[in-house]
């Protein structure tokens, strides 16, 4: 498998970073499954995308029901760090809104208020 989830919890969310291939298959299920599981027990949920090298129709198809899920469940959720060709699908396929905007000193994001930044990582 091509993908390896790294979480880490705090007292108000959970960050899960996502590494690797988000693709159909074991990965999308694995995606999938783990964020489910992690809903059980935070209200709030990041999904970092930082290290995600290919994302396909599969790997798009478990991240919008994870997003559904939430939505059902009243689960906040935000996707940090999209490359620019991950970033792009989310657009087209109109799941753009779960990104985190940049913030600004006026209106910061308390919800992101202590997320790190990833390490500066080449894009291929």
């Amino acid at each position: 498998m091509d993908l390896v989830l790294e979480v880490r919890t705090g007292r108000e969310r959970v960050t899960m970073t996502c590494h690797g291939k988000l693709v159909g298959g074991k990965e999308a299920e694995a995606f999938r499954r783990s964020a489910m599981l992690l809903m059980e027990g935070f209200d709030r949920i990041v999904i970092n995308l930082a290290g995600i090298r290919t994302m396909d129709c599969g790997g798009m198809g478990s991240l919008a029901a994870v997003l559904q899920v939430a939505a059902d469940k009243h689960k906040q959720v935000r996707i940090l760090h999209a490359t620019p060709l991950v970033a792009e699908q989310l657009r087209l396929t109109r799941l753009d809104e779960f990104l985190a905007r940049p913030e600004s000193a006026a209106q910061p994001d308390p919800f992101l208020r202590t997320v790190q930044q990833p390490p500066h990582a080449a894009v291929a």
